[in-house]
């Protein structure tokens, strides 16, 4: 199974000089997990296409700033607001480009030939 972004995609998308590796894997499974929850997905395409790789990478940056899904924090005149309506429009947006299998017609059928007959067979 191809792997969403790699590990040192996410401290260059960060701007910051390196993130350990064990939390940028744990991150990688949140972003993960989100987008195989909205798209149904069970294995990513090889290679990962750019916007599943820039959901997935900002989806990781949204767990790395705030793991504990704050709302927000304030501390002294600093506050910082969650980025939760950023990750439900990611979310949205991956439910309509992967709409989850089962969630519209699986099967087409030709049109109905009404040129046949019914016949009743007594035996």
């Amino acid at each position: 199974m191809a792997d969403l972004f790699d590990l040192g995609d996410l401290p260059s998308w960060l701007q910051v000089p390196e993130v350990d590796a064990e939390t940028a894997m744990r991150v990688r499974r949140a972003a993960n997990g989100w987008l195989q929850n909205a798209t149904g997905l069970t294995v990513w395409p090889d290679p990962v296409p750019d916007r599943l790789w820039a959901w997935a990478v900002e989806l990781a940056a949204i767990a790395f700033r705030n793991p504990a899904a704050a709302l927000s924090e304030r501390v002294d005149d600093y506050e910082y607001a969650a980025d939760r309506a950023r990750r439900a429009e990611i979310l949205a947006d991956a439910r309509r480009a992967y709409p989850p299998a089962g969630s519209g017609p699986q099967w087409s059928f030709p049109e109905p030939d009404w040129s046949w007959t019914s016949s009743t067979v007594r035996g």
